[in-house]
């Protein structure tokens, strides 16, 4: 009964929220209902995301109405203006604040009875129309025919107390049915044993009246007994939906004598397991109680402070230990470092101390993004740079590189520390290569759906640094400092007066110093330039496709 039940309401349920969650989002101008593109937007994706609604309607004041149908995928406009019934209706739901299930309906363009709910759509505190939800009688059927039974035995739902809406393992035609008998009778069923549930011979069964949150009788049909289980449902129709469970008396015995059989070896077996589970608590309880002081330090960030906790016997808790302990070694590396994939690189590493190294630096910089910018809402420019971080940042450390920072539009990021890398040069100009790919595709994903092209410049020098811990003893960043990062971010800027009209998606430059260092790259060389601040000039290579 419980099932039969939960089965209904979690099919019919979505569907009344569905109506509501659109009606609120109307309310509070989140749709605007006379842009009837936007409406039938919301319909259709409403339709996809809750499976069992078949129509997603709305209706204004004056009778116009929008539709959208899950089988033909379709919106639906027409007038229902000079149609009583529908006025009568509409002016009906104006009158009302909430939504509510109305009577089953045959629908003859379906030729299927449909469970529709209604919910008045309100801006402003002024009516501005009505959502309606339905759900076909089949798709109840489907869900039905689909749950488990016992043998000779049959779920079913009355509409009222003499119509069926469906029955397990049932099919009702929908010849005969119209607009005024919108679900078969009982004595228009195939089922013998349901046809006579309302009997007047029907005994009602005390014990189980007296015990359960339901109704049940027994009674006699074609000389064998059968037992009905039923319990009246409110709300979800004009009239009350009765769900119940028939079966035969003999099956109910046995089914009952096996639940019999099967409590007592339950309690057996609970009783056994609260005995051993006392003594194996009582042994594991210790490592327990320390993993779980220790992890209250934890809590208050005092990674000082707590110590590593020791092996144990029991296997599980040595695995816990071990993850704590394993967890512990992260947070307090986490603790300076912010950026995870440098923290597992240090990690992995095992030390952090400041030195001079070879390696390679490279900066992105978006073009003309600060005036594109402008004429973007503040989320449109978050989400568009988080996009573009996310594609950049990907191919970065596909490489083994580590991004250093954001700034603004731009990124920096180096190769050959913390880990060192004897082909960081390399790896930096496939990274760029791999960017320039993620930019070429992104790119006709955004001309396909109508918005501009993104247009970069990367700029990539390898030279000597001082990598490892900068800043105070209480923020620490491990980052790299020196000409180095001055030269690439000179070399990502050179790019506009190499290209000042830019056509290329991705405009790539380097230094002699990284083409020299990487003798797989391609690229053709632009000459020697005077860059600002230096005394010596800088040999340009531009990186080909």
């Amino acid at each position: 009964m419980a099932a039969t039940q939960n089965d209904f309401i979690e099919l019919l349920n979505p569907v009344a929220y569905e109506a509501v969650y659109i009606a609120e989002l109307i309310n509070a101008d989140r749709i605007d209902v006379h842009n009837r593109e936007q409406l039938a937007d919301f319909l259709l994706g409403a339709i996809a995301g809750t499976p069992q609604i078949n129509t997603l309607t709305f209706v204004t004041p004056d009778l116009q109405v929008t539709s959208s149908h899950r089988q033909s995928k379709e919106i639906l406009r027409f007038d229902e203006s000079k149609d009583p019934v529908a006025k009568q209706s509409i002016a009906d739901l104006a009158t009302r604040r909430k939504g509510s299930w109305g009577p089953l309906v045959y629908v003859p363009t379906l030729r299927q009875t449909v469970l529709n709910f209604r919910e008045p759509v309100f801006q402003n505190g002024k009516f501005v129309g009505a959502l309606i939800a339905t759900i076909t009688v089949s798709t109840v059927n489907t869900r039905m025919n689909a749950a488990p039974s016992l043998a000779k035995s049959k779920r079913f739902i009355l509409y009222g107390n003499d119509r069926v809406i469906t029955e397990q393992e049932g099919s009702h035609s929908s010849t005969g049915l119209d607009i005024t008998d919108a679900v078969p009778k009982l004595d228009e069923i195939e089922d013998p044993v349901l046809r006579a549930i309302w009997s007047d011979e029907a005994e009602p069964l005390k014990l189980i009246n007296g015990e359960a949150a339901f109704n049940s009788h027994y009674l006699e049909v074609n000389g064998e007994g059968y037992i009905y289980f039923y319990k009246e449902l409110t709300g979800y129709a004009d009239k009350p939906f009765t769900i119940g469970y028939w079966i035969l008396n003999d099956v109910g015995s046995v089914e009952l004598r096996r639940l019999l059989i099967a409590g007592l070896a339950g309690l057996g077996v609970m009783f056994l397991s609260i005995v051993v589970s006392i003594i194996i608590g009582r042994k594991i309880s210790r490592p327990v109680l320390a993993l779980s002081k220790a992890s209250r330090q934890i809590s208050k960030l005092d990674f000082n402070a707590v110590k590593a906790l020791p092996p144990s016997r029991f296997t599980e808790v040595n695995e816990a230990n071990n993850a704590y302990n394993s967890m512990l070694r992260g947070l307090s590396w986490f603790e300076t470092y912010v950026p995870k994939s440098l923290v597992r690189k240090l990690m992995e590493s095992g030390e952090a101390k400041s030195e001079e190294r070879v390696v390679t630096v490279m900066f992105t910089d978006i073009v003309g993004f600060t005036p594109q910018a402008e004429g973007m809402k503040t989320e449109e420019v978050a989400n568009f740079l988080n996009r573009h971080f996310e594609l950049v940042t990907a191919c970065i450390e596909a490489e083994g590189g580590t991004v250093d920072k954001f700034i603004g539009d731009a990124v920096m990021a180096f190769w050959g520390a913390p880990e060192r890398q004897e082909d960081h040069a390399d790896r930096a100009c496939r990274a760029a290569s791999a960017i320039r790919m993620a930019i070429t595709a992104d790119n006709e994903k955004r001309r396909n759906t109508g918005l501009s092209e993104v247009h970069m410049r990367i700029g990539i020098h390898t030279g000597p640094l001082i990598v490892g811990n900068i800043g105070s003893t209480g923020r620490l960043n491990y980052t790299v400092v020196g000409d180095t990062v001055n030269i690439a971010q000179r070399m990502e800027q050179h790019g506009k007066t190499v290209s000042p009209d830019q056509t290329d998606e991705v405009f790539i430059l380097m230094t002699g110093a990284t083409f020299d260092a990487s003798p797989n790259v391609l690229a053709e060389k632009i000459g020697d330039t005077q860059l600002k601040g230096r005394h010596d000039p800088v040999t340009i290579y531009r990186m080909n496709e």
